[in-house]
């Protein structure tokens, strides 16, 4: 077990200026001077997706899908979706039994995934998983396509990765979002007819883009699954790959701060623990971004134009002259500096600022029943905890081994209170 597994960038990066500088790259993300310079080789799934336009074409397009992070959707996610889901795969697991040492156990990445599936087939607007046969295909598919679309950080042979990938997606159109994007049409032309008020039609990507016409684009008729990618990924990636690194850091927290152990069922301290994890293990550990001209940083580094430089998350948000000379350890007594985020660059900076952070750390604002929620991350831990959850002594966590990525593909939980 180690929560600061070192940082190891992959090859791709090795000819590029680094910068790793927390000021730098925050200027660099703000800038009107860079570009998207990421996904070069994942492009084939996310091409002309909201992570990649730039421009008016990118304002346009996040307002368009606004909509689909609003408060009142993602009050919607977390009580209509995640929870009921939650509820259901604990009742599983009780239903389940106990083993012969009287405990449940259960891999919590697996786990993660069983319990996100809702929100991630509600976003992206996919019916039909409605059975049990039906939603573990969904989730296999979704998985799969996961590690397809972060090929850049594959230690695979990237050309297999892209094959599988474009086959998994293929399955993904046939099986569920082609039916789906076939049943949003009918309901947009019901209500351009005036047989049904806009109100009636789903929140979700689907219908967003089917009511403005994005849905069949000449020419390009392949953008619709590209967008669907993004989010069939995005809605959930953040809350798998970060969560075991919280259980892991209040793991070793709890064990020299023992009067905290009884705090893991608060979702304000979860929320604490949860942004210091996520400035610590970022999803996207390296950016990069494309000088639209000659260049001089604040700082005055320098960048030629046309020049792609990779953006190394990592070493910045653990910047001592930022936050703190103990900024490479968890400290949950940390107070981050005025004006910063306390998880850090993790969500990026500037127009291309992830637009689902709130799904993931919640509304936390207006942390209420009626107008705030606890978000994704959140909402498992308190769940888990309240369950007993500790790591299993017996079987330690495996991380990925097929990626540079710091995340795992296994982590066995204990849950004694179930």
């Amino acid at each position: 077990m180690n929560a600061k597994a070192e940082f190891v960038a992959p090859p791709y990066v090795a000819n590029m200026q680094r910068v790793d500088s927390y000021a730098d790259i925050d200027e660099i993300l703000r800038s009107e001077d860079f570009m998207q310079g990421s996904h070069r080789e994942s492009g084939v799934f996310f091409d002309g997706s909201l992570l990649l336009i730039e421009g008016e074409e990118h304002m346009r397009r996040r307002q368009l899908i606004s909509s689909l992070v609003s408060r009142s959707a993602m009050q919607y996610y977390e009580t209509g979706a995640l929870a009921p889901v939650i509820e259901q795969v604990m009742k599983e697991l009780r239903e389940k039994g106990r083993d012969k040492d009287g405990v449940v156990r259960v891999d919590l990445i697996p786990l993660i995934r069983s319990m996100l599936y809702r929100i991630n087939a509600l976003v992206t607007g996919v019916d039909s998983v409605d059975t049990p046969e039906k939603t573990e295909r969904f989730r296999d598919l979704v998985d799969k396509l996961g590690v397809a679309v972060t090929v850049e950080w594959s230690t695979r042979d990237h050309d297999e990765v892209i094959r599988e990938g474009l086959e998994i997606r293929r399955q993904l159109i046939e099986e569920f979002l082609l039916p789906s994007l076939e049943r949003r049409r009918a309901l947009v032309r019901e209500f351009r007819d005036g047989k049904a008020a806009k109100e009636t039609l789903p929140t979700d990507l689907l219908t967003m883009l089917t009511l403005h016409g994005d849905d069949r684009r000449p020419g390009d008729e392949g953008y619709v699954w590209r967008e669907c990618a993004l989010f069939l990924v995005a809605s959930t990636q953040t809350t798998t790959h970060t969560l075991p690194h919280v259980i892991v850091h209040l793991t070793e927290w709890c064990r020299t701060h023992p009067a905290d152990a009884a705090r893991c069922t608060d979702p304000t301290f979860l929320r604490i623990a949860a942004m210091e994890s996520l400035r610590l293990h970022q999803p996207a550990p390296t950016l990069l971004r494309i000088a639209l001209k000659d260049v001089t940083l604040s700082s005055g580094r320098r960048i030629a134009r046309d020049e792609r430089v990779a953006l190394f998350f990592v070493p910045a948000n653990r910047e001592t002259a930022v936050f703190g000379p103990d900024a490479a350890e968890f400290n949950l007594n940390r107070v981050a500096p005025p004006r910063l985020s306390p998880w850090g660059l993790t969500f990026g900076g500037g127009v291309h600022m992830c637009i689902g952070r709130p799904l993931v750390t919640g509304m936390f604002n207006r942390p209420d029943d009626k107008s705030g929620t606890e978000g994704t991350m959140i909402r498992i831990l308190r769940t888990l905890y309240e369950a007993g959850a500790e790591m299993d002594p017996e079987r330690p966590p495996r991380r990925v081994a097929a990626s540079y990525h710091d995340a795992y593909e296994s982590f066995p939980l204990i849950l004694r209170k179930l």
